[in-house]
């Protein structure tokens, strides 16, 4: 059962790593500047569809981040409760046995 319970510790750990990302990936986001979206004529909507697309890319990524960190916690918790449910059918049967004995 401690192996289970460990990797549900570690499936939580990467969950959080996750969520954080989440959380930050935006946050390095060049600014429109960047991409030279203050320049006249074309150069300037280029610089802008530029940094429609980055900013759309790293809000999706951080999506999806945030969606495996739920998917992550939702298998820890399943791992926790099937440690579980072998701990009480281990006591369980060792209860029997000793009342055969």
């Amino acid at each position: 059962m401690e192996t289970l319970r460990a990797l549900a510790a570690r499936l939580d750990e990467a969950g959080a790593t996750l969520a954080t990302l989440s959380r930050t990936v935006t946050a390095t986001d060049p600014p429109h500047p960047a991409f030279g979206t203050h320049a006249a004529g074309r150069p300037g909507e280029v610089g802008r569809a530029l940094h429609g697309q980055w900013t759309a890319a790293t809000a999706d990524r951080a999506r999806e981040a945030h969606a495996a960190a739920l998917r992550l916690a939702a298998a820890a918790a399943a791992l926790r409760a099937a440690a579980d449910r072998y701990a009480t059918a281990d006591q369980g049967a060792a209860r029997r046995l000793a009342r055969e004995a």
